[in-house]
């Protein structure tokens, strides 16, 4: 049975391309010819006129769904990041690294973060969007018997703070992946996809690596059922390393992607 999900590309994926004007044109360009209108922009170059976006966006009819925006713009360049997000058709912005200033300090440095966000989370609700949190292992480190993942969870606002979870590093942690996609029902419009594949390592150890859809060890049906009554919208195809051309992962990934989707 077909799913109600939408196959999109994270542009963290082809990130070194992306750091120019001609380069991000050229980028976006090659990812619509595979089919794809929906992205998430992310690591896009500091120095690229928003305008020039918007007007990129409305030529190649692309849609922005959410972005990893830079913790320092988040913090202390709001206003101008919502304008740009408002002018793109964006609703949603997204964190994709906890900074270490909150990571070193551990329990506390999680107190801190939930507090100084809850600003950002409130001016967002009043400009109709919401903050998505990217998740990866780190979180499900416990301090005083808690993970803190589930502060997160508990803890926030779960009408302006969302989350995006990613398939990688969710089975990276040893997580029960569709235990916590329940938990975060509702607040999690996108879900980050890749595969998890293995190789030996100089001294045969069995390494981990990030790798293109169908080319590793996730079954992704089970989740994609998940996906489908928990709210999940989007299927961000990202992938952090790739071991050939970025652009054919994705569009490899986008391919079986779309057959898992639609079978």
């Amino acid at each position: 049975m077909p799913y109600n999900l939408i196959p999109a590309v994270q542009m963290f994926t082809v990130r070194e391309f992306i750091q120019t004007a001609e380069g991000l044109e050229q980028s976006m360009r090659r990812i619509r010819a595979m089919g794809c209108r929906d992205v998430q922009f992310s690591r896009v170059g500091t120095g690229i006129d928003p305008d020039f976006i918007t007007a990129l966006l409305k030529e190649l009819d692309m849609h922005v769904f959410v972005t990893h925006s830079p913790m320092d713009r988040i913090f202390n360049d709001l206003p101008a990041l919502i304008r740009e997000h408002h002018a793109w058709g964006c609703d949603s912005i997204g964190l994709g690294n906890l900074d270490n200033r909150y990571l070193d300090d551990g329990y506390e440095g999680y107190t801190r973060f939930i507090r100084d966000i809850k600003p950002v989370v409130q001016e967002l609700k009043r400009e109709g969007m919401t903050f998505a949190y990217h998740s990866h292992s780190f979180e499900f480190i416990r301090y005083q018997g808690r993970y803190m993942y589930d502060r997160l969870i508990e803890e926030t606002d779960p009408e302006g703070f969302h989350f995006i979870q990613d398939s990688f590093w969710m089975r990276y942690g040893g997580i029960n992946h569709p235990k916590y996609m329940e938990k975060v029902a509702g607040r999690m419009e996108v879900l980050h996809v890749k595969d998890f594949t293995t190789r030996i390592g100089y001294f045969g150890e069995c390494e981990c690596m990030t790798g293109t859809i169908g080319e590793g060890n996730i079954d992704y049906r089970p989740l994609l059922e998940v996906c489908q009554r928990t709210g999940v919208k989007y299927l961000a195809i990202e992938q952090d390393r790739c071991l050939r051309d970025p652009f054919d992962c994705l569009k490899d990934a986008y391919v079986e992607l779309k057959r898992i989707v639609e079978e």
